[in-house]
């Protein structure tokens, strides 16, 4: 499932969630395609309180849709790539929001954002099916688009390296400390105790 985090930003940072509908949107990050008899079964209320709550966040824009997840290994797309650009000056203001559009429509673009500080105008996130392919995806780009855009650092990983790919953690947080004001923080990883080696008959 695909949730709008802009509209779940509204209404001075947050937007208002009943606890039925928390618990709706919890249950479908996990499982996009949960049925609403599934889903009014595990919170013991009616299918048709589930649907009308489904459709009201649907309205309001912030489930975007319901798209299967797919493996991008299985297709063949071994290869990510990380790209850092610099916007030659006042290229990026003179380009025609058509033009930006097409730009971002390649097919190879997994995500783009646009920085505004730093050294670097635009992060954009490739995938692959081979290192080939980056090269002369590379080495096209650098020719033919100098003049718009710098290629300031390349990262090249293997879908091996992707340790974690999802926002369901974020999401479900955020749900659960809605109309709160919880700082966030790094997770605390309490260390796997050690057995007591005495015990386990490995010395006598």
């Amino acid at each position: 499932m695909k949730l709008n985090m802009r509209e779940m930003a509204k209404q001075g940072g947050q937007i208002r969630l009943s606890k039925n509908e928390g618990e709706v949107l919890k249950h479908l990050i996990r499982d996009g395609r949960a049925q609403c008899t599934e889903i009014a079964k595990r919170l013991g209320v009616s299918s048709q309180a589930i649907g009308k709550i489904k459709d009201k966040l649907e309205k309001q824009g912030v489930i975007k849709g319901y798209h299967a997840e797919i493996d991008p290994k299985k297709l063949g797309i071994d290869v990510f790539a990380i790209a850092l650009f610099r916007f030659k000056s006042g290229v990026w203001n003179k380009l025609e929001e058509e033009d930006i559009k097409r730009r971002m429509r390649g097919p190879h673009l997994v995500r783009v954002y646009r920085l505004t500080e730093g050294d670097y105008t635009h992060m954009v996130i490739y995938g692959f099916r081979s290192m080939r392919e980056v090269e002369n995806y590379f080495q096209v780009l650098q020719k033919e688009r100098a003049h718009i855009s710098e290629l300031k650092k390349l990262y090249v990983m293997t879908a091996e390296s992707v340790i974690k790919d999802s926002p369901e953690d974020l999401l479900t947080k955020v749900i659960d400390e809605l109309g709160t004001d919880v700082l966030a923080r790094p997770e605390v990883i309490r260390p796997t105790p050690l057995k007591d080696v005495s015990q386990t008959g490995f010395f006598t």
